[in-house]
């Protein structure tokens, strides 16, 4: 390994390139700086034929183009083809430089191909990556996940890791309300949670687009009420009056409370005077105003 400077016209892009797109306004940023203060950190080559290709550093080498450098400092090592995604995978890992999409095509790559780099385990590709063997699951799980079931390009690694467990089609209905911003990323554990111990009516509650059971609505549900009859009051309360999660807890404990109390439980729970329900909502034909209907327990009216 040496460091020297080399005529960027002497230098070719990698094949096999882990990283499959370079954001325009990102490249410009980095020949902005480039411009300033030249290139701090080296990039890294390897000898091939007559000149050299890079195995880490693309970017730069793209910048530096775009700002009209005649030559730029390079790490030269002599890397065999079959090491050349390995060690470009390694490098940009360690930069932080890939996406999930791009990391998890890589990792499956060497996964798929791992007699050729003599790589028996999961434990050993980890190692070698300088990752956790968890890391290395998740990617290889979520490739194949990913392709079996058409799972977007821009749902995230992590979100598919946290359905794991979950039968493909309410993995698939949690990603897509997930894509379509009806559940934070951070909420399937939740969901995850609820679905593998809640009945099947609460299972198909908090899967609906645009269900009005919030991931921490249903948790409560499941948690703190044991019959189905009770929970289905709950439900049918939330839909009904719109309730917050705040208020379906208050309405949670009234039902907690008529139990422990031996008093039947029905559909009509106490409405709170000065609690504000919006129960229903409608938008107009005619201005194509969103109206809502409120009530406080003495009155209604139209916002």
């Amino acid at each position: 390994m040496e460091l020297k400077t080399i005529p960027i016209d002497e230098i070719q892009p990698n094949p096999f390139q882990p990283r499959e797109s370079f954001e325009k306004e990102s490249l410009k940023e980095l020949a902005d700086s480039i411009k300033d203060v030249n290139i701090i950190q080296p990039i890294v080559v390897r000898p091939h034929g007559f000149n050299y290709q890079i195995i880490a550093g693309e970017r730069r080498w793209r910048a530096a183009q775009m700002v009209g450098l005649r030559e730029i400092p390079c790490i030269v090592k002599e890397i065999p083809d079959e090491r050349v995604l390995f060690e470009s995978l390694v490098e940009n890992l360690h930069r932080k430089n890939l996406t999930d999409i791009e990391r998890e095509n890589a990792i499956h790559e060497i996964w798929q191909n791992r007699d050729d780099f003599g790589i028996k385990a999961k434990t050993e590709l980890a190692k070698r990556l300088g990752i956790r063997e968890g890391k290395v699951q998740d990617d290889i799980e979520a490739w194949e996940f990913r392709h079996k079931e058409e799972v977007p390009m821009g749902t995230s690694t992590d979100v598919i890791r946290r359905t794991r467990g979950l039968g493909p089609e309410v993995r698939k209905r949690i990603i897509e309300k997930v894509d379509v911003g009806e559940m934070k990323a951070s909420e399937v554990d939740t969901v995850a949670k609820v679905i593998r111990r809640a009945p099947e009516h609460l299972r198909k509650e908090i899967l609906k687009p645009k269900s009005r059971i919030t991931p921490k609505m249903a948790e409560t549900i499941v948690t703190k009420l044991d019959s189905e009859e009770q929970q289905n009051v709950i439900i049918d309360e939330i839909k009904r009056l719109r309730l917050t999660e705040d208020e379906a807890e208050e309405q949670i404990r009234e039902i907690q409370r008529a139990k422990e109390m031996s008093q039947p439980v029905t559909k009509e729970m106490e409405i709170k005077e000065c609690t504000i329900y919006i129960v229903s909502e409608y938008d107009c034909p005619h201005c194509k105003r969103h109206y809502l209907i409120k009530c406080d327990g003495k009155r209604d009216w139209v916002e």
